[in-house]
């Protein structure tokens, strides 16, 4: 099978073969995946592209050690200023709303955002080298993009608590021997390949069937989204605008 190459910059690539396998990599080498405007703008304008592909399965896989690493110091200090909303909720969105399956391919490390990408996808693989955790509170804000409702869905209750509360990081080693929603914990360099299998036996299946699946399995996703919105945008006007949260972002990102 060949790729087709439909998008391509230094950030973000999009590919579709011709069994319908789209592949989205997240590439940004020089900030490791942090979401910046222009990584965000990227990202959410090749799932839009994805979208008029009408592939039968996505990949979204990352740099081999970092999958995604959530929000840049910039745009977290401009919301303790007041100047702009929360951009990157538009990832969740336009991940819980794509009309096919998504499979998080996560090799790499996934920080605050990044995981809450996997949360809302529909099949996950991590690696047991990397670490996956939700660092907001480790910050001084309440977590964001769904973080408090769909994060249940992966780790379950009990677990996503501890990671929201303390942002306590875990390798994927730990959690394979906790309970959880991901599909598979696997040494790094198994899990492409089992993504890859799992789109390919995806693939061989009708197109409007995989869509009608999806769109019934993905209710509940954008039901809790729409809810988290809600209680997080409330929870981000206060907490950002906390002194205490800029100094720990300051501190947090120093010398970055």
């Amino acid at each position: 099978m060949t790729d087709e190459e439909i998008l391509m910059s230094e950030r973000i690539s999009l590919t579709v073969d011709d069994a319908g396998i789209a592949r989205l990599i997240m590439r940004d080498e020089a900030n490791k995946n942090l979401f910046s405007d222009d990584f965000i703008h990227e990202l959410v304008t090749s799932m839009e592209k994805a979208e008029t592909l009408k592939p039968k399965v996505m990949i979204i896989s990352g740099l081999r050690d970092v999958f995604a690493a959530g929000a840049e110091k910039k745009n977290l200090m401009d919301l303790c200023d007041g100047k702009v909303h929360v951009k990157d909720l538009l990832i969740s969105e336009r991940l819980v709303h794509a009309s096919f399956p998504i499979i998080a391919a996560m090799e790499g490390h996934a920080m605050g955002g990044g995981l809450v990408m996997a949360a809302c996808s529909d099949m996950v693989i991590a690696a047991r080298e990397s670490r996956y955790g939700v660092v907001f509170m480790g910050l001084g804000f309440t977590p964001g993009m769904g973080c408090t409702k769909l994060l249940q869905g992966l780790v379950g209750p009990q677990l996503a608590n501890e990671m929201m509360f303390t942002a306590k990081r875990f390798r994927g080693s730990e959690l394979a021997n906790m309970w959880h929603n991901i599909n598979y914990i696997l040494p790094r360099d198994e899990v492409m390949p089992k993504a890859t299998s799992i789109a390919q036996q995806i693939a061989e299946k009708n197109r409007d069937s995989i869509y009608l699946l999806k769109y019934a399995v993905s209710a509940e996703k954008k039901k809790l989204l729409i809810e988290a919105r809600v209680q997080e945008d409330f929870m981000h006007r206060l907490t950002f605008a906390y002194p205490e949260t800029r100094r720990n972002i300051e501190e947090f990102y120093a010398g970055g």
